[in-house]
């Protein structure tokens, strides 16, 4: 390939690093940084889990050496229709996204957001820690699905606000990892609404020539007001406990880039929440840290090797603050961990990508999403094809 060619070519498949990668980040953030103004990206590989132990109890909750398919699929058309407003859909392992941003429907500056969320395969953890070691009181899968229209608009410079209602159902079952039925009573199905408020700052600048983040942060904030109509208590013989009949919950995340050199950058990611103990079911999703008070943070240092490599060592810290056995006290845990990812552009259409991770953990995100199988070592292997790419 002609040089004058391939070099704006390799830069254009390096933004590939900061398009929206997972289903939480499109729930969450509202407006983050984005390299391209339309994309469709499929993504396939391999994904691992690598238990610290290999024993009949390990075994039993779900801490197991297995390979996996992973992958998703990611659409954005920032021109949808004749509207020209923005169309952004996500189907993978971790959730499926569709959403519709309109800026013109209501006018006065202001955007309404359509969005549909699905999480059919869900597991959850009810558990508590001992030594490090997650213990179960009772571990199952479930599936929730809901429906959001947001009214948002910015109130002053890189601030964003935005407040509106949805509608969630939630289905659960047993799992091979739960215990006996009379040991342990599911939650019941039921259905939730409420309203919804994002704040949102941002502040970003990108790398004309790779199409990252170079400096500056977008911090988001979320709050939940909900009602539900679940009735029946659930949990172990000794431990059950409803729902409340109102929630109240907090949620943020955070993206900060700091410039080390010209072809390194800080990168901080955290997420965080805080809800009632008596939003159990909230505190025990299995894909994040568990408790009513949880956090997850990664120090990354993002190195451009050459025109085509981007190479990103991290550490990594968690904190849970979980129920005790009994649900009579709590307590608190931090959990450390690293790992490195990691980009290899042939060229703008086709990337391999490739991560480790560690965390002491031992409630990490499956690797399946027929059966809850996961370990403190995770490693991942794919390729991402980019199909009408366009930078902004």
């Amino acid at each position: 390939m002609n040089r004058n060619l391939l070099l704006p070519s390799l830069a254009l498949a390096c933004g590939a690093s900061v398009t929206a990668q997972s289903f939480q980040q499109l729930v969450d953030s509202r407006n983050g940084a984005q390299a391209y103004s339309s994309l469709f990206q499929i993504e396939a590989g391999a994904i691992g889990a690598y238990a610290q132990g290999r024993d009949s109890a390990n075994i039993q909750r779900g801490l197991e050496d297995t390979i996996s398919w992973d992958g998703h699929v990611y659409y954005r058309d920032e021109e949808f229709g004749s509207r020209r407003g923005t169309l952004e859909a996500y189907a993978g392992r971790d959730g499926i996204f569709a959403g519709f941003t309109d800026g013109k429907l209501i006018g006065d500056d202001t955007v309404t957001r359509f969005e549909l969320h699905a999480r059919p395969w869900m597991f959850y953890r009810d558990g508590y820690y001992e030594a490090d070691e997650l213990r179960q009181n009772g571990f199952f899968e479930g599936s929730d699905y809901e429906g959001y229209v947001g009214f948002g608009r910015e109130a002053q410079d890189g601030l964003y606000i935005e407040f509106g209602p949805y509608y969630r159902k939630f289905d659960f079952s047993r799992s091979d990892l739960t215990f006996p039925i009379g040991s342990y009573d599911l939650p019941e199905d039921y259905t939730a609404y409420g309203v919804r408020l994002y704040l949102e700052q941002r502040a970003v600048q990108m790398d004309r020539r790779r199409g990252t983040p170079q400096k500056g942060f977008v911090l988001t904030l979320s709050g939940d007001y909900e009602y539900n109509d679940a009735s029946q208590a659930f949990g172990t013989n000794t431990f059950k406990t409803r729902l409340p009949d109102v929630a109240y919950r907090a949620r943020g995340r955070l993206e900060w880039y700091i410039p080390a050199s010209d072809s390194a950058t800080w990168e901080v990611f955290a997420t965080g929440g805080v809800q009632d103990e008596k939003d159990r079911l909230q505190s025990i999703e299995g894909q994040r840290p568990l408790g009513n008070q949880w956090g997850d943070g990664q120090l990354r240092l993002r190195f451009h090797l050459g025109r085509s490599v981007v190479f990103t060592p991290f550490a990594n810290v968690q904190y849970s603050r979980t129920l005790k056995q009994d649900g009579l006290g709590s307590s608190k845990d931090f959990f450390l961990g690293g790992g490195a990812e990691t980009y290899i552009h042939f060229s703008q259409t086709l990337s391999m990508h490739a991560w480790y991770s560690f965390v002491e953990n031992e409630n990490r995100p499956s690797v399946s999403i027929s059966e809850d199988l996961r370990g403190e070592h995770m490693v991942y292997v794919g390729m991402v094809l980019r199909l009408g790419a366009s930078r902004r």
